[in-house]
């Protein structure tokens, strides 16, 4: 057994053990699917890599995994605080001391943790290599997202200001250093034909058990008051600032509509209907709703 697939196993029988009765060792989209699940119960999971360049560097890529990190989470209390306001407790923590770096985020509110599993994370993973990202295309997926959400009722105000925040901050976790891996695929097809991405190899990357340490010369983790095993970066009494991180813009998209560079890729669109959201809590057992 490799060992992302065990990483994702252990965290399962944590979190949601009835959920391993569909565990199918001949899929090879299982790991995929598993970790899709588990967003369901609070628990993202990121995979994340560094440049090849930077491998012989002796440089401590502590702090780039905590920006990294601190990215997901300052999205996550973006729409936590402004759809689930009860509901904005997010913590994260190493799952061992190998890498690549295998990172989970718990958050309160599972809807949101399901979005970012579901559209974000594959995203970034898709594109964060991509030469140009489009204005357009960052704010058609913070639309998505705030679909899936169904957030789509909001005062047109609110609703705007959330899509510029959150394309801002998705246009940051593209430009980490930290390149992040494929795991949990799209949960519906964003990319238009002409686009010709696969967001997901067919099946997810093997992940050696290399020691973070030998690979870079030093420890890797961050320091004792951030990411380590067992020990939260994020806690439910302390969300109100992410360390490393810039504040997020709340004046807006800089880039005036008639400024949008028109020649981008077509990107889908959702259209915002009467919808209500759901609470957001994890799913019960077998609940397919």
């Amino acid at each position: 057994m490799d060992r992302l697939e065990d990483i994702i196993l252990r965290l399962a029988q944590q979190a949601a053990p009835q959920t391993l009765r569909a565990w199918n060792a001949s899929d090879p989209q299982r790991m995929a699917r598993l970790a899709r699940v588990l967003a369901s119960y609070n628990v993202l999971v990121l995979v994340g890599d560094f440049p090849q360049s930077l491998r012989s560097v002796s440089q401590d890529m502590g702090t780039e995994v905590q920006q990294w990190v601190d990215g997901y989470g300052q999205l996550y209390l973006l729409l936590a605080r402004s759809l689930f306001p009860s509901f904005t407790g997010i913590r994260a923590q190493y799952v061992d001391d190998h890498w690549p770096v295998v990172v989970t985020i718990k958050g309160d509110a599972a809807p949101v943790i399901e979005a970012l599993a579901g559209y974000v994370s594959p995203y970034v993973a898709a594109r964060q290599n991509a030469p140009v990202v489009s204005e357009p295309e960052l704010i058609g997926l913070m639309e998505v997202v705030l679909d899936a959400l169904e957030a789509t009722t909001l005062p047109f105000d609110a609703y705007r200001r959330l899509v510029n925040d959150g394309a801002l901050l998705i246009r940051r976790l593209l430009a980490s250093s930290i390149r992040q891996l494929p795991l949990t695929n799209f949960d519906r097809q964003i990319f238009s034909d002409s686009q010709k991405i696969t967001p997901l190899p067919p099946e997810p990357p093997v992940l050696p058990e290399e020691d973070s340490a030998l690979l870079l010369g030093q420890d890797t983790r961050v320091d004792v008051t951030s990411l380590k095993p067992e020990q939260a970066a994020f806690t439910p009494s302390d969300t109100q600032t992410l360390t490393n991180t810039q504040p997020v813009n709340r004046s807006g998209s800089t880039t005036p509509p008639d400024k949008l560079d028109a020649s981008a890729p077509p990107f889908f669109v959702p259209r915002r209907g009467e919808t209500k959201r759901r609470p957001p809590v994890p799913r019960l057992p077998d609940d397919d709703d």
